[in-house]
This record gives structure tokens, C-alpha cells and sequence, in this order.
């Protein structure tokens, strides 16, 4: 999955950098072992609306409690729920620790919204995983616009 994701971005000619290191499953393990200044570390869930068969992949910063209930209100859903390990690969082709925006290049017939905090959204530099807890992807947050753009993924910005 990490060629996938630079090939893509290199089609794009989306400027990253690409670290590798050892697997990191959570956003506390990625800050200590991928220590890069300046470049907003987040974390990205796969969750599901608890009364209907609708997902959504939500970016928040790595340190900011996601509210079930908060988020769930920006599509009109009661509360969210984490999507099980099987639908997230059966989604998105990624399992748990390794999902990202960039999972939307697996993503099939299933279109799941974009919900991204305002802060990842307008940050100068983010990092994410390439689907692939072994590396870190960083780029410039236009880079990330742009690469959201490019597969017309329904964006809906949170706070």
C-alpha cells in the first residue's frame, strides 16, 4: 500500500516526504517514535452511524477526544459507533492502527463522507500512515487538499 500511496501522490505531483519505521499501532506510539517538529500528528477512525448502514472515516488531532455523539450530529445521525475490523477491510482494505485518508484509494462501491476537524483541515503540515503502520507520510496541508480533491471525497469539516 505505501507504493500505491506515493505513486499517487507522485501522479498528482503532491510534494511528501516518506519515513520508515518500526510499527506503531497508536497516535501516542507514532509521536514518540516518528518525532517530526511542525507537522500536526492525527488519527483517522472508521466509525458507523449505530441505527443505519452508513459509515464515515473521521480525522481529528491525535490528542482530541472524539465525541461520539458531537460528530455524529454533522450528518444527522444519533451517536457513532467504531466499524468492526471486518467491514473496515472489507471498506477499506486496511485493518485497525494503519487507517488513514488514504485508505479512500481502496475504497469500492461503498463511498463513506470525509469528516475532518477544522484544525487537520486548515493545518500548514500534517502526517499520516500510507495504510501501513511501518511509515509516515508527511505533506504540506494544501498537498492534503489536494489529494482529497482529486478523488472528490465528500469533505465535512467538524469542530
Amino acid at each position: 500500500m505505501i507504493d500505491k500511496v506515493t505513486h499517487y501522490l507522485d501522479s498528482l505531483g503532491i510534494s511528501y516526504e516518506l519515513i520508515r519505521h518500526p510499527a506503531v499501532v497508536t497516535t501516542e506510539e507514532s509521536r514518540k517514535i516518528v518525532r517530526v517538529e511542525g507537522y500536526m500528528s492525527c488519527k483517522s477512525l472508521y466509525v458507523k452511524d449505530k441505527k443505519s448502514d452508513n459509515y464515515y472515516l473521521v480525522v481529528l488531532p491525535f490528542d482530541k477526544r472524539a465525541d461520539m455523539r458531537g460528530l455524529a450530529s454533522y450528518v444527522g445521525a444519533a451517536k457513532f459507533e467504531f466499524a468492526t475490523e471486518d467491514k473496515l477491510y472489507e471498506h477499506l482494505r486496511v485493518h485497525r492502527g494503519s487507517v488513514s485518508p488514504f485508505a479512500f484509494l481502496n475504497e469500492g462501491e461503498r463511498k463513506a463522507p470525509l469528516l475532518i476537524d477544522r484544525e487537520v483541515l486548515n493545518a500548514p503540515k500534517v502526517k499520516f500512515h500510507p495504510c501501513d503502520n511501518t511509515a509516515t507520510v508527511l505533506l504540506e496541508g494544501d498537498g492534503l487538499k489536494k489529494f482529497l480533491e482529486s478523488i472528490g471525497k465528500e469533505v465535512i469539516a467538524v469542530n
